[in-house]
């Protein structure tokens, strides 16, 4: 008697840090079906784990059956995780569905553990990718005053030296492109402001008063993609 087991569709599973989904198994064993019982070991590779409030599941779709499954071990930190097999075949005829999550601070690229899946004394491997994060908008706003200091989050600012009503304003996450900019004078209708320049760290505004270049507070607010923070 020999067991077959392997990872299902879509092999490997792609993740984002930080992200759960489930992985699929199927089981079939060569020679006389097996009783409900054998233990089904998964180990996952480095950055993902089984959460604590996972799921294993069987589901045998044809027949409507989708039930939950009790883990007989799971390790402290989720690297291994344990349960029983329902009554195996000749053929895969069901799957198991087993969660797994991506640690946040993941570093993005292929995952593969030779021994991932293990029943009896047959093993295979496991296969995982973790994707780059994808961009999330990101909105940066708050008030610059006259002398360049920054009121608000997500930013810092200054005048520039040499440059009476030239301001400066870096973004503490760079946006993925130029983000768009809006920005006014700050409770003084006589104020002019212009956007100098516009990148994904940093924005250049120039300010005055009645046509002449003078120093003013401003506000703005700039949006656009950004990868996510921590």
């Amino acid at each position: 008697m020999a067991f077959h087991i392997n990872q299902g569709s879509p092999n490997p599973l792609s993740l984002e840090p930080g992200a759960n989904a489930s992985f699929t198994i199927e089981v079939y064993v060569d020679g006389d079906p097996v009783d409900p019982g054998e233990i089904i070991q998964v180990k996952l590779p480095e950055g993902l784990f089984f959460p604590p409030t996972g799921e294993i599941r069987y589901m045998k779709l044809d027949e409507g059956i989708n039930q939950p499954l009790s883990i007989e071990s799971r390790e402290g930190d989720g690297s291994l995780v344990r349960f029983k097999a329902e009554a195996i075949g000749i053929q895969p005829g069901g799957f198991y569905s087993v969660n797994v999550q991506t640690r946040p601070n993941a570093a993005p690229g292929d995952r593969t553990i030779p021994d991932g899946l293990t029943i009896g004394t047959t093993t295979a491997q496991l296969s995982f990718r973790i994707s780059a994060p994808q961009p999330v908008e990101q909105r940066v706003y708050g008030i610059v005053a006259s002398d360049g200091s920054a009121q608000g989050s997500g930013f810092t600012s200054r005048r520039v030296e040499g440059r009476f009503s030239n301001y400066e304003i870096t973004f503490t996450n760079p946006f993925v492109s130029p983000p768009v900019v809006v920005a006014t004078g700050w409770g003084d209708l006589s104020a002019n402001v212009t956007i100098a320049s516009r990148g994904t760290h940093a924005v250049s505004i120039y300010a005055g008063r009645n046509g002449a270049y003078t120093p003013v507070t401003l506000s703005f607010i700039a949006i656009g993609l950004a990868q996510p923070t921590q």
